[in-house]
């Protein structure tokens, strides 16, 4: 019998070897971060037209002005385009992930020839985030479906009686628009899941003398956690940064941070670009930040649930 002896740097250049189709994808994100990062101290700005010199060239950077683009973010609207990015992300992830959790319990626990017709709540997965806004238009804005309905039903007596749901300064509409796209994500990883749970579980705790919530709380919420906790993060950095449904249901003052951070780079002048790459730099921190903080209270959670 032949024994074979495997040498240290032969075993790590195999799995640098493995990893190396990683740096496809790490490469252009860590140059992106990093050309980012220096407009936002107002170095490697897009080639502009220079006054002085009369002809088109890169602005030196000038090391006075290298914060300026950090120093505009101090403005009360900044601070009330992340507050609002926080709470709409925050809220919506949250209302899609309780919703798809339970939802997915349902669709769950219906008969095998019922659940194929559930399959109908992976419709809005494939429908485009400005499609979902649109649709948020038509059916919840003043003039929309609901508001006709309620009216011709004799509820309200118009359309200016229908509440704001839309365009309101609280970011409602958004999260309306987030949790209707979001739902059905969560409950097709939910639903994955819970058909890996062995029901031999659910019929012990009956058994047992346990009711359906209990089941529910004690059984398939334990089950699903890393489930809702990896759904959350995804949900919340998404809507966090997102464009396309600020773009439709959001307000002007104060605006999600992705659509300020859009109207800064393209809609301005090359001087509010460090600006915007400030913002943006801001927005990978805050992600970033929220991620390292939202794992360490996770991982304490299940801590104390050991000890205990």
């Amino acid at each position: 019998m032949s024994t074979r002896t495997h040498h240290p740097r032969i075993g790590a250049a195999h799995r640098m070897t493995a990893l190396c189709p990683l740096l496809v994808l790490l490469v252009p994100f860590m140059a992106g971060v990093g050309l980012t990062a220096a407009q936002s101290l107002g170095w490697l700005l897009p080639i502009q037209y220079l006054p002085e010199q009369g002809a088109l060239g890169l602005s030196a950077p000038d090391v006075r002005d290298a914060w300026a683009g950090w120093r505009q973010l101090a403005q009360p609207h900044m601070a009330g385009a992340l507050l609002l990015g926080l709470r709409v992300a925050g809220v919506s992830a949250l209302l899609s992930v309780a919703g798809g959790a339970l939802l997915a319990y349902g669709v769950w626990r219906l008969p095998a020839r019922m659940q194929l017709a559930a399959l109908v709540f992976r419709v809005p997965l494939v429908l485009p985030h400005i499609v979902v806004a649109f649709l948020a238009i038509v059916f919840w804005s003043r003039s929309g479906l609901v508001s006709a309905a309620l009216h011709q039903a004799g509820i309200i007596g118009g359309q200016a009686q229908f509440p704001a749901l839309l365009w309101g300064g609280d970011g409602l509409g958004m999260v309306l628009a987030y949790t209707y796209k979001e739902l059905p994500f969560v409950m097709l990883l939910a639903v994955a899941s819970l058909r890996r749970l062995d029901p031999r579980l659910i019929e012990t705790a009956r058994m047992l003398g346990a009711g359906r919530w209990a089941v529910l709380r004690d059984v398939v919420v334990p089950h699903l956690v890393p489930v809702l906790h990896a759904s959350f993060l995804i949900l919340f950095l998404y809507a966090f940064g997102a464009v396309e449904i600020p773009l439709l249901l959001g307000e002007s003052t104060p605006a999600m941070p992705g659509v300020a951070a859009y109207d800064l780079y393209f809609l301005r002048s090359l001087e509010d670009r460090p600006a915007a790459a400030a913002l943006l730099t801001l927005l990978l921190l805050c992600c970033a930040g929220f991620v390292t903080a939202y794992v360490r209270l996770v991982a304490g959670l299940r801590g104390r649930e050991r000890q205990l």
